[in-house]
């Protein structure tokens, strides 16, 4: 397990993952109180951001502040009143936790545009299975190896096509990306190909991929990039 760091010339940039011999522990109903409230909150933050990049109703209602929407960095105006297929913005997230001296749950932050991570907590619990195998069986833990196969389906799902079986591929950067291990984990336990931005070619408003794949032709990709604009 590896990750980059950009920082450190001195000792090269990639590094090994640390391995926590010692598990952390959340018990089921700390953990049904957390799901229960991470599953909330995410469904509040896919309407925030439908809203804001459609009807802006928080706005007018005078809810939040117009500067503050205006001013934020990652906030991009060319997308407004572009409708995402099945009105989901949010994908996947990555929810920070900590803990308070009461042992209560706070987020941290929300990470909604490209969580990395889960790769690492999918290899850790496989190398603590093996290393503690009856502790596992003994506590009743829940498993986790089942993510890619949930991941696979929800994009799938998310297809702008009605059919049962749409293209779905991994982008990512590149291999000098800090999170190229987990998009290599990731493609390999989906079963789908891994690409970059040059193994794309966009043709009459649609995204291919380049290659040999059917018959020497591009195969075609259903990403997120053929949105139909609301008002054309």
């Amino acid at each position: 397990m590896t990750f980059t760091v950009y920082s450190d010339d001195n000792q090269g940039i990639e590094r090994i993952f640390p391995f926590d011999i010692i598990p952390r522990i959340i018990t089921k109903n700390e953990w049904i109180e957390v799901e229960t409230g991470i599953a909330q909150r995410l469904k509040a933050l896919n309407l925030f951001l439908e809203d804001i990049y459609n009807e802006q109703l928080i706005i007018k209602e005078g809810i939040m502040p117009a500067s503050l929407i205006a001013s934020c960095p990652h906030y991009i105006p060319e997308v407004h009143g572009i409708k995402v297929p099945h009105d989901i913005h949010v994908h996947i997230a990555g929810i920070d936790l900590i803990r308070g001296e009461k042992g209560e749950f706070y987020v941290l932050e929300d990470n909604l545009r490209c969580p990395s991570g889960v790769s690492y907590m999918l290899e850790n619990s496989e190398i603590t299975k093996r290393i503690f195998p009856e502790m596992f069986r003994a506590n009743n833990v829940s498993m986790v190896a089942n993510y890619p196969m949930i991941f696979h389906n929800i994009l799938v799902s998310l297809s702008p096509r009605s059919i049962s079986n749409p293209n779905v591929v991994l982008l990512t950067p590149g291999v000098y990306n800090s999170a190229y291990y987990e998009h290599t984990f990731l493609a390999r336990q989906m079963g789908i190909p891994l690409v970059e931005g040059r193994d794309l070619v966009v043709n009459n408003h649609k995204v291919y991929m380049n290659g040999c794949f059917q018959h020497n032709t591009y195969y075609q990709i259903q990403i997120q990039f053929s949105y139909q604009r609301k008002h054309q």
